[in-house]
Parts: C-alpha cells; structure tokens; sequence
C-alpha cells in the first residue's frame, strides 16, 4: 500500500513539472527578438523569448554590405535567451543581427554609434 502511495506521489509530481514547462494557452506563436543598442552602452543586448524551448540557436550578424562580422552556435534549453555583446568587436554603421532556430529566423537591423 506505502509503495502504491509513493508511485501515485511520484506521478502526479512529475505531471505537474512537465505541465509547468508546457506552452501556456494564450501565447503568441510568434518568437519575440529585441535588439537593444544604445549609445551609452558598451554592450548590445539581445532578447529572444518564445513559448516553447528554443533548442539549437545560430545568431549572425551582418554588415550593411552583408559581409558576416559575428557568428555563435548555441543550445537553449529554456525559452528565453539572453545574450550581452561587446559593441566594440563590431564596426560602427547599420549592421543586421539574424537569429535561427528550428522554429523561426528572424533578422533586426541595428545601429552602431
């Protein structure tokens, strides 16, 4: 009887964890991907947040001529993604950030001051 008790503990607990990391009814299908430059930072802040895991991730950026200036190859296993760049890596002008992953590409054009 303790054994069957503890089973339907330990099933019930793990319902509850992958409910809990389950897409949530009202969200928007439709990855979001800020791009966040400002002239005082030393940093370029990237923000991807989307209703499933994101899983494998490429972000590129790209120069106004579209030559390639950055690349990273990832795994997020969460649904949002946070990444901090160093503005001075990169030259200064328009430059294009592309972010891939199984369920979107997205690409946000930046300014570098």
């Amino acid at each position: 009887m303790r054994k069957r008790l503890l089973l339907v503990g330990m099933l019930s607990f793990s319902f509850v964890v992958t409910r809990s990391t389950a897409a949530t009814p009202g969200c928007d299908r439709t990855p979001k991907v800020e791009v966040l430059c400002t002239r005082s930072s030393a940093l370029i802040d990237l923000n991807v947040t989307s209703c499933r895991r994101i899983g494998n991730v490429v972000i590129e950026v790209r120069d106004a001529s579209g030559r390639m200036v950055y690349r990273e190859e990832g795994k997020a296993m969460t649904a949002e993604l946070i990444r901090r760049l160093d503005k001075g890596t990169f030259p200064k002008g328009q430059l294009t950030m592309t972010v891939t992953a199984r369920d979107f590409s997205v690409a946000q054009p930046f300014t570098v001051d």
